[in-house]
């Protein structure tokens, strides 16, 4: 996964420090499940000649079965008119452990369900994030995925606290790992992360680490350092 980095300044600069996490300042794509092409305007996949649809952003991994089939792309146009509708695109989706094929499967960090059909109760937790509960502090090694603050980044995207960093954890208490967080920086983060940690990192879809605290169910970074070797 990559992050265009003028995309990335503009919207660093013009998001308030109150506002959401802004889906234009992170990355598309994922590499967490059976993915295929990153598709700009497909928020339908076709299996067996069943239309299945996008079900809300992941806030937890599921469980796949590690089966893979084959899905469909229908053709479609994201520009507006302008030009015809791009071909269909072949993608392999992959299967949810307790949840049949014929209801759901998980495709480019998606869940897809079936047209007139619904996901059981049970799956609910994985569109809502955890709160931070653990009462000592800890590390997280995680694939950051996007940034938010109120600060205009100084040039080559020096970061200034206070910053917001949308992350998927890889490393860590058990209770987060799979999850995709938002990590909160203040003066207080030492070290944070400067220019060659944004250029090394965050451009290139890598990874950060941060030393965590929990703060009345947010997690807050004490330190953060991008791992050598990326």
């Amino acid at each position: 996964m990559r992050l265009d980095p003028a995309r990335f300044l503009r919207c660093l600069a013009l998001v308030a420090a109150t506002a959401p996490l802004s889906a234009a300042c992170t990355s598309t794509g994922s590499t967490h499940d059976g993915g295929g092409a990153e598709a700009s305007c497909a928020d339908s996949v076709v299996h067996r000649g069943a239309t299945y649809r996008g079900h809300g952003e992941l806030a937890r991994d599921p469980a796949t079965t590690g089966r893979q089939v084959a899905g469909v792309i229908p053709g479609c146009d994201d520009t507006g008119g302008q030009a015809p509708p791009g071909r269909p695109e072949a993608v392999r989706v992959a299967e949810l452990v307790g949840v049949p094929l014929e209801t759901a499967f998980r495709w480019n960090g998606s869940i897809f369900v079936r047209d007139g059909r619904e996901l059981p109760p049970e799956t609910r937790s994985w569109f809502r994030a955890p709160r931070c509960s653990t009462a000592t502090r800890f590390e997280l090694l995680a694939d950051w995925l996007g940034v938010t603050g109120p600060n205009k980044p100084r040039s080559g995207g020096d970061l200034r606290p206070p910053y917001r960093l949308r992350v998927h954890v890889v490393e860590g208490p058990a209770a987060y790992v799979g999850a995709t967080i938002v990590v909160h920086t203040d003066a207080a983060t030492a070290p944070t992360l400067g220019p060659e940690d944004v250029e090394a990192s965050l451009w290139t879809g890598g990874r950060v680490v941060a030393l965590v605290r929990c703060d009345k169910g947010r997690f807050r970074a004490l330190a953060l350092r991008v791992p050598p070797e990326q």
